[in-house]
């Protein structure tokens, strides 16, 4: 392994996304390794090269001072999709009122199938808030999902997620809350929803993330301290399973339907599973990648099965996002 001083990098390049889309624009903007607003027009960073894989290689040249950075673009229904963005509420808004929004988001629509339900990009920014958008492409209509109302208490939600008709979020004080979506939400852009407390699993304590089964709309991952547990949206438990005891955060939990790699503040972890109808069975123990490059604080970690972004088919290979902002690809 190279050392630090001698560390292996990968540059990106940038594209101004044009507003007169052409197939080869929108497939470089899916395999995107990030997307981002700034300055009134969207923007996709790609790999110059492909990575050197068996080697840590660092990502060079990620945006840093965008107006709004995506996360995650998610197939939820029929033309109905799921933004997770990153930035401040207002230029969200401005956003998702720009025309050009819905057009580059049906040209992706196109490249989601069964397999594919979701479109998701890297941003190093820590100091802007996540604001989960749900838009209609049936008639170009959004509304932010983040602000609800507790209790007759209006308050911010936070690492959302969307199982069925279900939203199901964060409080500030780290519980879990669930409510309905419906079509009046795209009424108006400011209707708020109204979510109820999952006493159920709040009962656990603190909760620190939460996170959807690949294969289920009824079932989630739970983690707090080093325990992963599965609920269903009636808030009973399917399953619980401890990673190593050093761990005090599970930041993030990614598939590849084989296997599940986790983020913490210990370093990365793997897991072998079996998708079973509505969860996810472990078939083994947890066992963490072994590198002294890897022993770090991690908020990120996402499998990549690409050829187009490796170079390598069949490609086998690792995003990482560490708390200290660094961003690597192995």
């Amino acid at each position: 392994m190279k050392s630090l001083q001698n560390k292996q990098q990968v540059y990106l390049q940038t594209t101004v996304i044009p507003t007169d889309l052409d197939a080869q624009i929108i497939e470089e903007t899916a395999r995107g390794v990030a997307l981002f607003y700034k300055n009134k027009k969207f923007i996709c960073q790609t790999l110059f090269t492909p990575p050197i894989l068996g080697e840590i290689n660092y990502i060079e040249g990620l945006e840093r001072n965008a107006d709004v950075f995506f996360h995650s673009i998610e197939w939820i229904g029929p033309n109905l999709l799921h933004l997770r963005t990153r930035g401040d509420e207002k230029k969200v808004r401005e956003m998702c009122k720009d025309k050009n929004l819905f057009r580059l988001l049906k040209g992706l629509v196109t490249t989601l199938r069964d397999g594919v339900r979701a479109r998701r990009y890297l941003e190093i920014v820590s100091d802007k808030e996540d604001w989960n958008c749900i838009v209609s492409l049936d008639n170009d209509k959004y509304n932010i999902l983040n602000n609800v109302v507790l209790q007759g208490e209006k308050l911010k939600i936070n690492n959302l997620i969307i199982l069925g008709d279900r939203m199901i979020g964060l409080t500030p004080d780290q519980r879990v809350v669930q409510g309905h979506l419906t079509p009046t939400l795209l009424e108006k852009d400011d209707v708020t929803i109204e979510v109820q407390l999952m006493d159920e699993i709040n009962k656990l304590g603190k909760i620190d993330l939460l996170s959807k089964v690949p294969n289920s709309e009824d079932t989630f991952m739970v983690t707090t301290g080093h325990m992963i547990y599965q609920f269903d949206i009636w808030g009973d438990m399917r399953n619980a399973h401890p990673i190593s005891d050093d761990v005090k955060h599970i930041k993030s939990v990614s598939f590849n339907h084989t296997r599940t790699i986790m983020a913490t503040d210990k370093g990365l972890f793997e897991l072998d599973i079996q998708e079973l109808p509505n969860m996810v069975q472990p078939i083994g123990m947890p066992r963490q990648i072994v590198n002294p490059h890897l022993k770090k604080d991690f908020r990120l970690a996402l499998y990549v099965e690409d050829p187009y972004l490796l170079g390598n088919n069949p490609p086998v290979g690792i995003f990482a996002k560490t708390e200290q902002d660094e961003v690597m690809v192995f």
